[in-house]
């Protein structure tokens, strides 16, 4: 084996060795419930192939109309499930993490970027935000990955390339027409290198993306579901402030000190590489060299036009940084190694210092003043340790309908109570969509004092059990439920409080 390809395969080994260790950050407990879900949906995928409906949820609209937007994780968390569910969330995290951060490498050595595995490294170090979006086990991180591919593929006119990331991302996200921008900026970038056939990324990048969308094993409900998940969910509740959902922080923008702290380096490298490439453009004659050869670097503008929107989108929605943050450093990596630019940038990237210090100071940062939301990783507690899963089985019989409090760990409660069913999963937006009048009372119930509760948990939902941790947040739902004696409980399980519904005027315990 060639000494380069011994070294890429070194490069490869040790980015998913970091991607894998990182994943160590979190706590004994996963941090995102969100994940619980998606192994819930693997472990579900394992037992009865791929997925045409989701009776666990059948309130929601996911039990209505079910359409998996993430196959392509359900089928590695498949046989993962097996396993204990930390140890399959950090096997699957490390992997997708590696997989961006090799693609990212092989990227860069396409280039002929100098230091590219050091530069892949600094990706992690760019921000404390970024990287703990990076540690979570979601499917974002195809979607990163993919999205880099696409572009550059777009950019630089391998058309198979961009064939097959476009056809593959309906499997994996669902947010399809990030595929379509992509090809376009990559075209509008490679047009001074590919003259005309530029023109073939957006019928290319169409035509995958149309066919994955047509060979998905649940269209065409993965129709509504992008509809209900890129303009119902962010467009229409989220970014308008929606009265009657709560969505989480992700999708709240940065505050002023958050911003100066997360998104610093991350403008900064966006920042340095448009410079240098208007300095580029400068020293081969001006705009007018913009539709030459000699002009603007293909990947390093389409990078560049990439962050720069996606910079527009974090200023809106945290959560975004999560492609501002690679699109940025290929952006600077790519810009920097031509021709113009700055004149302490050039001596930086002819001694490959550049990648060095940006690697040394971004650990410095964050470190230093962006590490907060790295903490937050190591701070969450099991809520289902094996004697509270033991124990609200023995509890809440197969195929029970449970009343579940927060959204947000819906998921593990799937993990520990198999085969029982819940009110939704996921977003609340699909909650509502499935069934409007169950929502509302869900909602009252957990933000107001509601009537007769037992009877309307009976009657508008179906519930046979309430099921919530004993914060705070609950005190008026669990004094209301208290005052109903149509329900019995709670009964005290770990951290969790467990009420049964009971059918007319019956009195007993949970569980008896």
């Amino acid at each position: 084996m060639a000494g380069p390809q011994r070294a890429d395969l070194g490069w490869a080994a040790l980015l998913f060795a970091v991607a894998l260790l990182l994943q160590g950050l979190q706590s004994e407990n996963y941090f995102d419930g969100d994940t619980g879900y998606h192994i819930a949906v693997g472990h579900y995928t394992l037992q009865h192939g791929i997925l045409q409906d989701f009776p666990w949820t059948p309130r929601s609209w996911l039990g209505q109309h079910y359409a998996d937007k993430e196959l392509l994780l359900h089928l590695l968390l498949a046989p993962l499930s097996l396993l204990d569910h930390n140890l399959a969330a950090r096997l699957a995290g490390g992997l997708m993490g590696g997989a961006l951060l090799t693609a990212l490498y092989g990227v860069l050595r396409v280039e002929g970027v100098n230091r590219a595995g050091v530069w892949a490294l600094s990706l992690l170090v760019l921000s404390g935000a970024f990287t703990h979006r990076f540690v979570l086990v979601r499917p974002h991180l195809m979607s990163i990955t993919l999205a880099v591919l696409v572009l550059w593929a777009a950019a630089r006119g391998r058309w198979l390339a961009l064939a097959l990331g476009c056809f593959i991302f309906p499997f994996a996200y669902t947010a399809w027409h990030l595929t379509l921008a992509l090809a376009v900026i990559g075209a509008v970038a490679g047009l001074p290198v590919q003259g005309r056939r530029a023109a073939l990324a957006l019928p290319v990048a169409g035509g995958a993306l149309c066919l994955g969308v047509l060979l998905h094993p649940n269209f065409p409900n993965n129709l509504s579901f992008f509809w209900i998940q890129n303009v119902e969910v962010l467009l229409q509740t989220a970014w308008a402030d929606r009265p009657g959902f709560e969505l989480g922080g992700e999708f709240q923008p940065f505050s002023p000190r958050g911003g100066l702290r997360y998104l610093s380096l991350p403008l900064a490298c966006l920042g340095l590489a448009v410079v240098a490439q208007l300095q580029r453009l400068r020293a081969a004659g001006g705009l007018r060299a913009a539709l030459s050869p000699a002009g603007l670097d293909p990947v390093a503008a389409a990078a560049s036009l990439a962050g720069l929107g996606m910079a527009v989108m974090t200023l809106k929605t945290q959560r975004f940084i999560e492609y501002l943050a690679p699109f940025s450093l290929l952006a600077l990596a790519v810009a920097q190694r031509g021709a113009g630019g700055p004149a302490w940038l050039l001596r930086a990237a002819a001694g490959d210092r550049l990648p060095l210090g940006l690697l040394v100071l971004g650990l410095g940062w964050t470190v230093a003043v962006g590490s907060h939301p790295l903490r937050m990783l190591a701070g969450r507690s099991v809520i289902y340790p094996p004697p509270v899963e033991e124990a609200v089985q023995q509890l809440i019989p197969s195929g029970a309908m449970v009343f579940h409090c927060d959204w947000l760990t819906v998921g593990e409660a799937m993990l520990a109570l198999p085969d029982r069913r819940f009110l939704f999963a996921l977003d609340p937006v699909l909650f509502w969509r499935g069934d409007p009048a169950a929502y509302q009372l869900w909602f009252d119930l957990l933000h107001a004092p509601v009537e007769a509760p037992g009877a309307q948990l009976r009657a508008v939902i179906g519930a046979d059990y309430v099921l919530c941790d004993a914060r705070p947040a609950w005190d008026q739902l669990r004094a209301n439920l208290a005052a109903d004696p149509a329900l019995a409980g709670p009964v005290e399980v770990g951290p969790l409080q467990l009420w049964k519904v009971l059918p007319a005027a019956q009195g007993s315990t949970p569980g008896g």
